[in-house]
């Protein structure tokens, strides 16, 4: 795909099973919210999967498409901030296998000692997840093509209620439809109750989110969310120096039964953006992103029932690779905010420009990898809250042990703020962190524990305080079924 093409996530809902079970909890967390509110969701969480079934339909007519002309699809050239993809933060010589398809499938045991999410002391209980994960890649000269699904059921010993089947995925599709032209597709969803950090492995990011993504520092009250991000990329590489990318993307997030405090806010967002970047050397670029943000608010109180926010970005951008294995990227601009619609009385809009920015540095060798961003900006209040200032932190490193024991760390800090909002307050400050270490043991067989926290305070003057203390602790074993391949 193109320097700026997004690679981004997609989680599909392709199986009938998922289906049935969202219908036969439908009467459950109906029963607790407002009936409108309840269909309202439920509505959204079919045309999720609806959209993803019909990806899943064209996905193996995009793995069918066979090279035309040996041409690189993407300008080599170091990363700038704007674009949708997250690269997963690797070894120095590790890359992802292609043209294969793979299933794996496993068990973890699980103690949580804050089921229901509420306050800094909770109710513990046992559980045992069931997960599978399915991907699927293909790679040719005019077409890349990567799909992943990772379906997950939690049983717990006493809260019987939170038996669910979640699921988390992703998407991604370019295509080259011309020497100098590419065209990406990427989508990225999640269904799922609470968080299980600890049961679905999750992969760590090299690099700051994309300015569009949904707020996933802050963890809402809640028992079911469903979230959805997808977008489209065209980019037209004029040299090998400069490319320019025309973006449209949709964000989606709505929470289901909530079990404390005000009503969250559902959210819904469009952006269109224009992407400019040019290699000044060999290892560094320039870049420079042109973004329009138009975001809804509904359900929530404290701003109102129903707040539309608009956002112009512009902001600009230089990656760079010191080393062969240090990259750093620095970016940073203003962000022009507008509001339509009526807010609640005292937290009407304060000032319409916003500074954004952030930075990050990775380093990649043989036996450690490691990464650090920061980041700044305006943008979803993660269901708390309308928009919001976000300040983020985060820190991920991989580390080779002695033997075949391989270890993982990450740890975040962030602050979501309404000050945006005259008379408005309050705010959010949220820490995690969580280690992982495992082992492969038997042929295709991989042995796993984990330990993961999360807290989080709430201040200020507006009702929907939120505070958080919960841990988990978990250990399993997944199996990997041999890898079929798809061709060359």
């Amino acid at each position: 795909m193109g320097p700026n093409a997004a690679a981004g996530h997609a989680n599909v809902l392709p199986f009938r099973s998922s289906l049935d079970m969202l219908m036969k909890n439908r009467d459950l967390e109906c029963g607790s919210e407002d009936g409108r509110s309840a269909a309202d969701f439920w509505t959204e969480a079919l045309r999720t999967l609806i959209s993803s079934l019909a990806f899943v339909t064209l996905l193996p007519a995009g793995l069918a498409a066979q090279a035309a002309a040996p041409t690189a699809m993407a300008l080599p050239q170091a990363a700038v901030y704007g674009g949708g993809f997250q690269s997963p933060l690797q070894f120095a010589g590790e890359s992802a296998p292609v043209n294969q398809f793979s299933l794996s499938m496993g068990t973890s045991f699980f103690y949580d000692d804050n089921v229901l999410a509420i306050g800094s002391h909770g109710v513990g209980d046992e559980a045992c997840s069931f997960d599978s994960n399915l991907d699927i890649t293909r790679q040719t000269e005019r077409m890349t093509a990567s799909f992943n699904y990772t379906p997950f059921f939690v049983v717990y010993r006493t809260f019987d209620q939170f038996d669910r089947l979640n699921h988390a995925g992703n998407l991604n599709l370019g295509y080259r439809v011309a020497s100098r032209v590419t065209l990406g597709l990427y989508d990225s969803a999640s269904y799922q109750t609470g968080n299980y950090a600890p049961l679905t492995q999750q992969l760590l990011p090299s690099g700051p989110p994309s300015p569009t993504a949904l707020n996933q520092a802050i963890i809402p009250y809640t028992t079911r969310t469903l979230s959805n991000v997808a977008g489209l990329d065209l980019t037209f590489v004029k040299s090998q120096r400069t490319s320019f990318t025309l973006s449209a993307g949709y964000s989606q997030s709505g929470f289901g039964q909530q079990i404390a405090g005000q009503a969250l806010y559902n959210s819904k967002g469009l952006g269109g953006g224009l992407t400019f970047q040019y290699r000044v050397t060999e290892h560094t670029s320039f870049g420079i992103l042109l973004l329009h943000q138009d975001g809804t608010y509904q359900g929530g109180q404290a701003f109102g029932n129903r707040l539309r926010m608009q956002a112009e970005s512009a902001i600009l951008s230089v990656g760079s690779r010191l080393y062969p294995t240090v990259s750093v990227s620095v970016f940073g601009g203003p962000q022009y905010l507008h509001m339509i619609g009526q807010v609640s009385p005292g937290a009407s809009l304060k000032g319409n420009f916003q500074a954004s920015g952030g930075g990050s540095i990775t380093k990649q060798v043989r036996n450690t990898a490691f990464n650090l961003s920061l980041q700044r900006s305006v943008s979803n209040g993660a269901g708390l809250y309308a928009s919001a200032i976000n300040t983020t932190a985060t820190l991920g490193v991989l580390r080779r042990l002695v033997g075949r024991w391989q270890a993982s760390l990450q740890a975040g800090a962030a602050r979501t703020d309404t000050s945006l909002f005259q008379l408005a307050n309050q705010k959010t400050d949220a820490l995690n962190a969580g280690v992982s270490i495992n082992r492969p043991v038997l042929r295709g067989s991989v042995f796993h524990v984990s330990y993961f926290t999360w807290h989080q305070t709430s201040s200020g003057n507006l009702p929907n305080s939120f505070n958080l203390g919960r841990n988990q602790v978990a250990a399993g074993i997944d199996y990997q079924f041999k890898a079929l391949p798809l061709g060359r």
